[in-house]
C-alpha cells in the first residue's frame, strides 16, 4: 500500500544555483499550467470528486496510518458519500425525463383545445339545422292529414283496448270453467270422505285390533342400509371432512389447488378425518394384525386402479402371496435396520435375502416376474381406528399421485407402471401379456406404508426382444399363476349397514294408538265430513254461476270488438282518401322527416365528439398537474440528498482525520537534505540545508508563523472542504497544523441544479494545475457536466498559478514506501 504524503518522511532533492535554491521542474510545470488554464472547454468533471481519480490515485488516497477499524470506517463513509452522488445523479435524469414529458404534454395542449373547440362549431351548427329540419317538417305537413292519421291511430288503439277486453274475458271464462271442474272434485272427494268416515265408524275396533296384533308381532330393531356419499378433496388448506365409513372415498381425485410441488406434501389436509360418526374397528397402529393390513392394502388397491382406470391401464392384482412378498420385504428391512429408505436390491438389502423371503416363499422359479418399483409413505401415529388408518393412506396417495413434482412424480409413475414415465402420452404401454402385481405391508417399528409393485413380463418388448419365458396353458408363467391366486378386491364404498330402531315397529304402535282415537272419534268425524260435503256442494253452485257470468261477458267483448274493427276500418279508408289527396305534398312531407331524421343522427355524432374532445383536454390538463407534482416531489428529494450528501462527506472528512492523527508525532525529517516542515530536528544551520519560506527567513523553522510557506502540499485538509459552486478552499494542515495555505476561487457560475463539487481530502492527489485551473470563471454545459472557460483568469487565479509552482516540487517528488 502506497503511504500518504502527510505519513511518509519524503526527501526533495535541489539544485544550488548561486545563493538561491531552485526546484527541478517548475518552469516546466508552469508551463503546461498555464497552457491547460488558457484552454477553452476545459472539464470541470476533472476537478469535481474521488470518482474521477485513476486507481493509482485512489491508492495513494489510503490513510497508511490508520487502524483496520478507522480503514473500515472511512470506506464505509466513502461508499455513503459515493452513493448519494449516484442518487443525486438519478434524480436529475429523472427530473429531466419528467421535464421533458411535461412539455410534451403542454405543447399538445394547445391542440386539444383547438380539437375542442371545432368539435364545439361542428356542433353548434348541426343542432341548427336540426331546428331548420323541425320547422321544415312542421310547414311540410297537408292540411286535415294530420287529423285523419291522428284518427286512425285511435281507431287502431281502440280496437287494440277490445280485442284485450276479449282475451281477458276469455281467460276469466277458461278460468271459470276451471272453478267449476276443481269445485265439482272436491264436492266428489267430500262425498267420499263422508262414506270414509261412516265406514271408519265401523271399523275403528277392528283397526286397533289389528294394530295392537302387528305391534305384537314385529321386531323393535332392524338392519337399515346407508348409501355411500364419498366427499371429494378439499383445499390445501382446508379439507372435507371424513367422520363415517359411508363418506369414505373410493377413488382418488385431482384436488387441483395448485399445489404440485410441496416439500411437506404429507401434512396437507385435503382430507380431515373426524371420530365424530366413526364405528369402525378400533386398532393398534404400532401393532395392526396381518388381517388388519391386508384391509389396509385393499383399500389402497382400490384407490391405485382407480388411477389406472383413469388412465385406460388394467388392474394390478392383489393376493394372498403379493402380500406374503410385501411381508417377506417388511422382514428383511426390520432384519437389517431400515426404516425411511427404499428397499434397494444390492444396497441395503442382499439379492440372496430377496429371494429368500420374498420369492423363494412362493415358489423358487420366479422367471418372468420383476421387482419394478416401491412406494413409501408415513402414517402420522394417531390413527386409533380403521377408517382413520385408510384417511391416512388416502391421504399419502393423493399426495404422491397430485402433489409430487417435486419428485418428478416419480411415485404416480410407479401406480401407472408407465415404461416411458410421461403421463402426458396417451400411448401407455398396456400389453395383455404384461401383468402388473402390487403387496402392501406396513412396517409398524416406524409407520411406514410399503407399496410394492411387481410385474410378469412375458412380452418380447419387455424381455430384451425375446420371449423365451415358458408360459402355462393360461398364457402366464408358473410363478404369476401363483401370484394370481386368492386374489383380493379393492376396496369400493357400496355404503353401511347399521342395526337401528325398526320403523315399522314405531308405525304400528302409532297406527294402534291412532285407531284407539279413531274409535273414539268415529261420530265426530264423520259430522265433519258431511258438513265439508255441505260446503263443497254449495261451492260448485257459486262456480256454476261465475261461469256463466264470465261467458255473457265474453259475448259482450267480442260485439264490441267488431264495433272497434268496422271503425278502424273507416279511419283507414279516410287516411288513404287524403293520402292519395296530397300525394305530392306528403312526398316532401317524409322527406322533411327522413332530412330531419338523418341531421339528428349527425347531431348526435357531432355532438359526442365534442364530449370526446373536452374528455381528451380534461385528461391532458389532469396529467399535466400530475407531471407538475412529480417534479416538485424530485425537486424535495433533491434537497435532502444533497444535505446527506454534505452530512457523509463531513463523517468522511470526521474518518479521515482521526485516522491521520495516529502518528502526528512521528512525521519530522532528520536528514539534512529533507525540506521539512518541522524544525524540530532540523534547524537548516548549514549552506546546503533551507526552509520553505519564499522570504528566505530561516528564522522560524517550526512554521508557527502566518508567513507563506509555499514549499508546502497544496491540498486541503478535510476541514476546509469547500463547493467548488462558490470557493475551492486549498488548506493544507502541516504536523503541527500551524499553517493554513488557501487559495481560492471565486466568480463561479453553478449549474441549475447544484452539482456539489468539493476539492477535498487530505489523502487525495490533487495537482496544482488543477488548483490554478479552479480559478476560472466557469459556466455548466447544459446536461453534460462540463465546465466553459470564458478565457479569462483573475488575479487570485494567478496568484494560486503562482502558489502551486512552489508546490510541485514536493508533490512530484515524494517518496513512496
Amino acid at each position: 500500500m502506497r503511504k500518504d504524503y502527510r505519513d511518509s518522511k519524503s526527501h526533495y532533492k535541489t539544485y544550488k544555483a548561486g545563493k538561491n535554491w531552485l526546484f527541478a521542474g517548475i518552469g516546466v510545470i508552469t508551463l503546461v499550467s498555464t497552457i491547460a488554464m488558457t484552454t477553452p472547454n476545459a472539464h470541470a468533471a476533472e476537478l469535481n470528486n474521488d470518482t474521477n481519480l485513476s486507481s493509482t490515485q485512489k491508492d495513494e488516497q489510503k490513510v497508511t496510518s490508520a487502524t483496520p477499524a478507522q480503514q473500515a470506517a472511512i470506506d464505509d463513509a466513502q461508499k455513503d458519500v459515493d452513493q448519494d452522488n449516484a442518487d443525486i445523479t438519478q434524480n436529475q435524469k429523472n427530473t429531466a425525463d419528467e421535464q421533458a414529458n411535461h412539455d410534451t404534454l403542454t405543447d399538445q395542449t394547445a391542440g386539444k383545445q383547438s380539437d375542442v373547440d371545432q368539435a364545439q362549431a361542428d356542433a353548434d351548427k348541426a343542432n341548427d339545422q336540426v331546428d331548420k329540419d323541425k320547422s321544415a317538417v312542421d310547414d311540410a305537413v297537408p292540411t286535415d292529414y294530420q287529423d285523419k292519421e291522428d284518427a286512425e291511430q285511435q281507431a287502431q288503439n281502440n280496437t287494440d283496448k277490445a280485442q284485450d277486453a276479449v282475451n281477458q274475458a276469455t281467460t276469466d271464462k277458461n278460468q271459470a270453467q276451471k272453478d267449476v271442474a276443481n269445485a265439482s272434485d272436491k264436492a266428489d272427494q267430500a262425498k267420499t270422505a263422508k262414506d270414509d268416515a261412516a265406514k271408519n265408524k265401523t271399523d275403528a275396533q277392528d283397526q286397533a285390533d289389528a294394530a295392537k296384533n302387528k305391534v305384537d308381532n314385529t321386531n323393535k330393531t332392524t338392519k337399515v342400509h346407508h348409501d355411500a356419499t364419498p366427499v371429494k378433496p378439499g383445499t390445501y388448506d382446508k379439507g372435507n371432512v371424513i367422520d363415517s365409513e359411508a363418506s369414505l372415498p373410493d377413488t382418488l381425485l385431482d384436488p387441483k389447488d395448485g399445489h404440485t410441488n410441496d416439500y411437506g406434501y404429507y401434512d396437507s389436509s385435503w382430507y380431515i378425518y373426524d371420530s365424530k360418526n366413526d364405528k369402525s374397528q378400533k386398532i393398534n397402529i404400532n401393532n395392526l394384525t396381518q388381517d388388519q393390513i391386508n384391509e389396509l392394502g385393499q383399500y389402497a388397491l382400490g384407490l391405485i386402479n382407480s388411477l389406472r382406470e383413469q388412465y385406460g391401464l388394467s388392474p394390478m392384482i392383489m393376493s394372498d402371496n403379493t402380500q406374503k412378498m410385501a411381508a417377506g420385504d417388511i422382514a428383511i428391512r426390520n432384519k437389517n435396520g431400515i426404516t425411511d429408505e427404499h428397499s434397494l436390491i444390492g444396497n441395503n438389502i442382499s439379492q440372496s435375502d430377496w429371494n429368500k423371503y420374498t420369492f423363494d416363499s412362493i415358489a423358487e422359479n420366479h422367471t418372468g416376474t420383476f421387482y419394478a418399483a416401491q412406494n413409501m409413505g408415513f402414517f402420522f401415529g394417531n390413527e386409533d381406528t380403521m377408517l382413520a388408518a385408510k384417511v391416512s393412506v388416502l391421504k399419502i396417495l393423493t399426495a404422491m399421485v397430485f402433489d409430487d413434482v417435486i419428485q418428478e412424480n416419480g411415485h404416480r409413475h410407479s401406480m401407472l407402471m408407465n415404461p416411458d414415465g410421461i403421463e402426458e402420452s396417451s400411448d401407455y404401454y398396456n400389453d395383455g401379456d404384461v401383468t402388473y402385481y402390487l403387496g402392501y405391508g406396513v412396517q409398524t417399528s416406524s409407520g411406514t406404508n410399503i407399496f410394492d409393485f411387481w410385474r410378469e413380463n412375458n412380452a418380447a418388448i419387455w424381455n430384451d426382444g425375446t420371449n423365451d419365458v415358458p408360459t402355462n396353458s393360461d398364457g402366464h408363467s408358473s410363478f404369476a399363476s401363483e401370484l394370481m391366486k386368492h386374489q383380493k378386491n379393492g376396496y369400493t364404498n357400496n355404503g353401511t349397514d347399521t342395526i337401528e330402531t325398526n320403523p315399522a315397529y314405531t308405525n304400528a304402535v302409532n297406527d294402534y294408538n291412532q285407531a284407539l282415537a279413531q274409535l273414539t272419534s268415529a261420530n265426530k268425524a264423520y259430522n265433519q265430513a258431511n258438513d265439508a260435503y255441505n260446503n263443497a256442494t254449495n261451492n260448485l253452485n257459486d262456480a256454476k254461476t261465475n261461469l256463466a257470468n264470465a261467458t255473457t261477458k265474453l259475448e259482450t267483448a267480442k260485439s264490441n270488438l267488431n264495433d272497434a274493427k268496422t271503425k278502424l276500418a273507416d279511419a283507414k279508408q279516410a287516411l288513404a282518401d287524403v293520402t292519395a289527396q296530397y300525394a305530392d305534398q306528403l312526398a316532401a312531407y317524409n322527406q322533411a322527416k327522413a332530412t330531419l331524421k338523418n341531421d339528428q343522427a349527425k347531431a348526435k355524432q357531432l355532438n359526442q365528439n365534442l364530449a370526446n374532445a373536452k374528455k381528451a383536454l380534461a385528461d391532458n390538463q389532469s396529467s399535466i398537474a400530475t407531471s407538475e407534482a412529480k417534479i416538485a416531489q424530485l425537486q424535495d428529494q433533491l434537497k435532502d440528498l444533497q444535505a446527506k450528501l454534505a452530512k457523509d462527506e463531513k463523517n468522511l472528512a470526521d474518518a479521515k482525520a482521526a485516522a491521520e492523527n495516529n502518528d502526528n508525532s512521528d512525521d519530522t525529517n532528520t536528514g539534512d537534505d529533507d525540506i521539512d516542515n518541522n524544525g524540530s530536528d532540523d534547524t537548516n544551520t548549514s549552506d546546503d540545508d533551507t526552509n520553505t519560506n519564499n522570504s528566505e527567513d530561516t528564522s522560524d523553522t517550526n512554521n508557527n508563523s502566518d508567513s507563506n510557506n509555499h514549499s508546502d502540499d497544496v491540498v486541503p485538509s478535510q476541514s476546509d472542504t469547500k463547493d467548488l459552486n462558490n470557493t475551492v478552499d486549498i488548506t493544507e494542515n502541516t504536523q503541527n497544523n500551524n499553517v493554513e495555505n488557501t487559495a481560492v476561487a471565486n466568480n463561479t457560475k453553478s449549474s441549475p441544479v447544484t452539482q456539489n463539487v468539493v476539492y477535498k481530502t487530505n489523502n487525495q492527489t490533487v495537482t496544482p494545475a488543477q488548483v490554478a485551473a479552479s480559478t476560472f470563471n466557469q459556466s455548466q454545459l447544459p446536461q453534460t457536466g462540463e465546465n466553459q472557460q470564458n478565457g479569462k483568469m483573475s488575479i487570485i487565479g494567478l496568484i494560486g498559478l503562482a502558489l502551486s509552482s512552489l508546490g510541485l516540487a514536493k508533490l512530484f517528488g515524494r517518496k513512496h514506501v
